[in-house]
């Protein structure tokens, strides 16, 4: 796969990247994958995230993107997406991230179900490490910056194709230093992993990212959401008020009863009952190191590649200066649009011919009208003596 992307020819360039075509597409930013040319004919792929052409004007939204980018700048860590640079091409601002080569922990899950528990509690252990990570970094001053990821889910654990777990997007992480990220009132994140806390709209700290791990560690080892019910309200209800204990084990009585009281700590509705990431980790490495056979990497790896098709990934390899190229769902929503207004215009053209036709019935009807009224209303005919005496010779001289 390497050798394909190393010579595919680029679709355009982002500063000093050749973009080898489009990822995916957010709702503030793009994502591309990229190639980074180096000297002596050394190369490497990433992944460039720049801001969309209509957020580039919006001050907040550039503001929060930039913040974005200072805080994962400074987030460095084995199990963290690494960001290399920000930059700026042609007014719109760009992170250069790490390319995973791998799939996400739902992709996974929604292909083999319930994982083995080893497997489990080793790739939510090393997200543990990367929250541990954030969450105890500190600022310039050596105060904590209080950071909080806010979006933990399956979604955003990478399994690359080499065993590594890396932890994604902090896109809408919050910091002690930053004065706004988002407007009040609006919530961030996935539903069905969102802390109680988040919801109640009260002060976060790591332990929100701990309940959102908590409920990926309960789907990892059962192959089922923690508290998705089918709808966004039931779901918010479960977390917030379902009072039945949350057991990975009652699911799958082959889950150990270690794995299972660690998952009800972490998804704890109260605050003060969870574990901090920290702590977590060291539970949880405990357990791995107290098995007969140690789970590492190489073993995520395996499993991988006995699930999984290593094939390059999917590109949209539209020209990046060519004009937008609408999705097949926005085209057809479109066509539906036109057909809509074309049979409206239509309609008002029948509607038209068939004003004109009456007023055309109503011209001629009001002229024989005219015309009978004229008839009625002439003098009646002069008589014969009256015509003769005009064919009289006058007496006038």
């Amino acid at each position: 796969m390497q050798a394909v992307l190393r010579d595919l020819p680029p679709v355009g360039h982002i500063g000093r990247y050749a973009v080898l075509g489009k990822l995916a597409t957010g709702g503030m930013a793009e994502i591309f994958l990229a190639r980074a040319d180096m000297a002596h004919g050394a190369w490497r792929l990433v992944v460039l995230k720049r801001i969309l052409a209509h957020v580039a004007d919006d001050p907040e939204h550039v503001s929060a993107f930039v913040q974005e980018a200072r805080l994962s700048l400074r987030l460095q860590h084995p199990n963290i997406c690494t960001v290399y640079e920000v930059g700026e091409d042609r007014g719109r601002t760009f992170l250069v991230m790490e390319y995973v080569d791998g799939v996400r922990l739902s992709d996974l899950v929604d292909l083999t179900g319930a994982l083995p528990a080893p497997l489990a509690a080793r790739i939510v252990a090393d997200v543990a490490a990367a929250l541990e990570h954030a969450h105890g970094l500190v600022g310039e001053d050596g105060e904590p910056l209080g950071i909080v990821h806010r979006d933990v889910t399956p979604d955003n654990i990478m399994l690359g194709f080499d065993g590594r777990v890396k932890l994604l997007d902090f896109g809408i992480a919050k910091a002690r230093t930053q004065s706004r990220l988002t407007q009040a009132g609006v919530l961030k994140g996935k539903v069905a992993y969102m802390s109680p806390e988040q919801y109640r709209g009260e002060a976060l700290d790591g332990r929100s990212d701990v309940f959102a791990l908590g409920a990926c560690f309960y789907e990892a080892l059962t192959g089922k959401s923690a508290f998705d019910r089918g709808t966004d309200a039931q779901t918010v209800a479960a977390i917030l008020f379902d009072d039945a204990p949350l057991s990975p084990h009652a699911v799958r009585p082959e889950v150990p009863e270690a794995l299972d009281d660690l998952v009800r700590g972490a998804v704890a509705r109260s605050q003060e009952r969870r574990p901090s990431a920290g702590a977590l980790l060291r539970e949880l490495e405990a357990w791995l190191d107290g098995r007969p056979a140690k789970t590492t990497e190489r073993d995520i790896a395996a499993l991988l590649e006995a699930t999984f098709d290593q094939s390059p990934p999917e590109l949209d390899r539209t020209p990046l200066d060519a004009a937008p190229r609408l999705d097949a769902a926005t085209t057809a929503a479109v066509r539906a649009e036109l057909d809509d207004v074309v049979e409206s215009m239509r309609a008002r053209s029948r509607r038209q011919r068939a004003l004109l036709v009456l007023i055309a019935l109503v011209v001629v009807v009001a002229a024989g009208s005219a015309v009978a009224w004229k008839l009625t209303m002439a003098p009646p005919p002069d008589g014969p003596g009256a015509q003769d005496a005009r064919d009289e010779p006058s007496d006038a001289p």
